[in-house]
């Protein structure tokens, strides 16, 4: 396999045994077991990467085990030099700034208190690879490759995307080498595929607002894909296999982003329906399904997605933390809204892993339409 297309992480855990652990908010509170077998624990770092002449490390915040962290000693190797650490945390994410790292150390050791020690292999800044590029990233299992290949390839045809950031998250289906062929495949010049096995996480029933800070790995992909790829890409477009991003006929979302005060664009979706629409669309892909309700409250899929300009000047503060439908510590009236740049969210393209959703069809009494601007898309092919 190409190594441009395949990165590796450094990912660190903590030991079963050992004296810390991450605990849920709220410890007290009666949780059942399946959310504590999908609650990680242990892991202590997902990626640790160059950033100029600082070292970042990206991991879940350590709810329990703050002073033990913040107190651990940090050394760079070889040569055993001593870091100072700044830490950048929110709810779900917390980044490790590890400031003016010579250039000759390739290794980072953390070691806390209670004598566990974790090296971490420094892995490369990507920032000037993906510079100028038109960035989209996701995270993913076991979508199906025709999935993932529609879902760049009409983004490069629509948006000019030009580079894609995919984390799989422990498919068994196919290999990475087979995800980065296929979006290559697509006309995506730059592509880095990283293989995420780690737990994803399952919403807190014990906590009303922001049940989803548990979902540690897919924000931290997220800080992944925009501090060690995306700080110098035209726009970083955060978007999921089921999702594909329209502005209506209007420029591409990326020269969008660019003409924003702020430059933050979020947009609400459209659900398309599981309605096949006939024999003469065998495409096995979005391009099957067109059809949505007209009534549009129920046409509406709420949870925001976004695209960012990177380059902005409020983004290089580390306490800027990209959540899957928000931007954590952004300015105020950062961002812009237009009606007419929304995603088009396909109930078909889904594996089930959180809820039925390819099978909810239509009930008989809702009117349906068809998004014939979606249709003609593909039609002038």
């Amino acid at each position: 396999m190409n190594a441009e297309m395949h990165h590796a992480n450094s990912a660190a855990f903590l030991d079963a045994g050992g004296a810390f652990r991450r605990q849920p908010r709220a410890q007290g509170r009666t949780r059942p077991q399946a959310f504590h077998d999908n609650y990680d624990a242990l892991l202590l770092f997902y990626d640790c990467f160059r950033s100029g002449r600082d070292v970042l490390l990206v991991g879940p915040p350590p709810h329990g085990f703050e002073k033990a962290q913040k107190s651990a000693r940090i050394v760079g190797l070889p040569g055993e030099i001593p870091l100072t650490a700044r830490h950048h945390g929110s709810v779900s994410v917390m980044i490790t700034q590890l400031t003016g790292v010579p250039a000759e150390v390739d290794t980072i050791r953390v070691s806390l208190s209670d004598g566990q020690s974790f090296l971490l292999p420094i892995q490369p800044s990507h920032i000037e690879d993906f510079a100028g590029r038109r960035l989209a990233f996701t995270m993913s299992k076991n979508n199906d490759l025709l999935w993932i290949a529609e879902w760049a390839r009409f983004h490069a045809k629509e948006h000019g995307t030009d580079a894609i950031v995919f984390f799989d998250n422990g498919s068994t289906r196919y290999e990475t080498d087979e995800i980065a062929a296929t979006i290559a495949a697509q006309g995506i010049a730059k592509v880095a595929v990283h293989s995420w096995p780690y737990l994803y996480g399952a919403p807190d029933p014990a906590i009303r607002l922001n049940p989803f800070y548990t979902q540690f790995l897919q924000v931290g992909s997220m800080s992944v894909a925009l501090r060690r790829y995306g700080m110098e890409s035209v726009g970083v477009l955060n978007c999921d296999v089921d999702e594909l991003v329209t502005t209506s006929g209007k420029a591409s979302i990326y020269e969008a982003v660019e003409q924003t005060p702020s430059g933050l664009i979020v947009m609400q979706g459209r659900y398309i329906e599981v309605v096949p629409d006939g024999a003469d669309t065998p495409f096995g892909d979005h391009r099957d399904y067109s059809h949505y309700l007209a009534d549009p409250k129920l046409a509406l899929s709420g949870p925001k997605k976004w695209i960012l300009d990177p380059k902005r000047a409020w983004v290089k503060n580390l306490k800027v933390h990209p959540y899957m439908h928000w931007i954590e510590n952004r300015p105020s009236f950062s961002k812009t809204r237009d009606a007419a740049i929304f995603y088009r969210h396909f109930r078909a393209i889904n594996t089930n892993w959180k809820d039925r959703r390819t099978e909810l069809a239509p009930l008989p009494q809702q009117d349906l339409l068809i998004d014939e601007d979606f249709r003609q898309s593909w039609r002038e092919e």
